[in-house]
This record gives C-alpha cells, sequence and structure tokens, in this order.
C-alpha cells in the first residue's frame, strides 16, 4: 500500500458517508457538508496514529484538504 492509499483510507475512515468515488486530492473542507471541528479533530487522530508523527498547531489548522493532509504527513516522513 501506498503512502496516498493511506491517506486515501485514512480519510474515508474520518469521513464514512463519503463515497469512495467522491474523494477528491484537492477537494477543501468548505466542500463538506460535515468537515466540523469535530471531523478535524478525528482526521489528524487518525493520520498522528497511523503515522506514528505528530502535528503541529500550525499544521492542524492548515489541513484543509486530503492533499494538505498528505503533504504535512510526507514533511514528517
Amino acid at each position: 500500500m501506498t503512502l496516498n492509499d493511506d491517506v486515501k483510507k485514512i480519510f474515508l475512515e474520518a469521513f464514512p458517508t463519503l463515497p469512495e468515488s467522491d474523494f477528491e486530492w484537492a477537494k477543501t473542507q468548505k466542500d463538506y457538508e460535515n468537515w466540523d471541528s469535530f471531523a478535524q479533530l478525528n482526521l489528524i487522530t487518525l493520520a498522528e496514529a497511523k503515522f506514528e508523527i505528530t502535528f503541529s498547531d500550525d499544521e492542524v489548522t492548515s489541513i484543509s484538504s486530503a492533499k494538505n493532509l498528505l503533504e504535512c504527513i510526507k514533511s514528517h516522513l
């Protein structure tokens, strides 16, 4: 499994009502009706646990798309 696959899986786990066919790397937080603070926390927690990393507060607030999440994870690996 590639890093991209892992991040996509995390994203789909954090947003269980999102059909995989609707997943887009560039889709932003405003494009999701259920991307609230709880969803953001869940997304960050899943990523940190999977990759055994810790995001800074600035990184957490900058993650507004799957692409942002992937870039932040890459910066820690």
